[in-house]
């Protein structure tokens, strides 16, 4: 049996491992000593889905050709959270520009930049459960006195309001909540990951 980490062979033998689940077991406390985390597996070329987990693990080793395990390091997730906090930056003159964008009829382009948005606060939420393999000192990651792994609550009722008035095509709370709530708290996000 091949076992592949971020694409390269490992030397691994079988000792007394009965099931796959065991060997993964074995490889992935090996790769946390790394100082490395798990983040997809896949068995003989097809991606395992968090469902079908429990029945790969029960395999038999011998059923198995090849194991593939993509993981992350601590300095990957740095990398990852100074990206998201650039992204965060570059977005809060769009959230700001979203009440003239409303006023002139550009609500495509709105829903754009909300989706945007969405998508790399959804990466964040990934990202943050992995932070302790980093070398970050908790008080470099709070963001307007809040730690970071608290912040993302702050923002859910903002964007609830957002979606709501939206739908409701209230322009001037939508305006309002974007410009003078969302954006500054977003761009405070950004600098502190910036400063990763």
């Amino acid at each position: 049996m091949d076992i592949l980490i971020n694409g390269k062979n490992i030397d691994y033998s079988l000792e007394s491992e009965q099931t796959i689940g065991e060997v993964l077991g074995s490889v992935e406390s090996a790769c946390e000593e790394a100082g490395m985390t798990v983040i997809s597996i896949a068995i003989d070329g097809a991606p395992v889905s968090p469902d079908e987990l429990d029945g790969v693990f029960r395999q038999d080793p011998s059923s198995v050709s090849k194991i593939e395990l993509e993981t992350l390091s601590g300095d990957d997730i740095r990398q990852m959270l100074a990206d998201l906090g650039s992204r965060f930056s570059e977005c809060v003159p769009a959230l700001e520009d979203i009440p003239v964008q409303l006023q002139i009829g550009k609500d495509i382009q709105v829903m754009e930049t909300i989706h945007s948005f969405s998508l790399d606060l959804e990466r964040l939420y990934k990202l943050i459960p992995l932070v302790h393999l980093t070398d970050l000192a908790p008080e470099d990651l709070t963001v307007e006195g809040i730690a970071l792994a608290d912040f993302p609550s702050n923002l859910a009722p903002l964007l609830s309001e957002l979606l709501s008035a939206l739908e409701q095509k209230d322009t001037v709370l939508a305006g309002d909540i974007s410009e003078y709530e969302l954006a500054p708290k977003i761009g405070a996000l950004g600098e502190t990951l910036n400063r990763i």
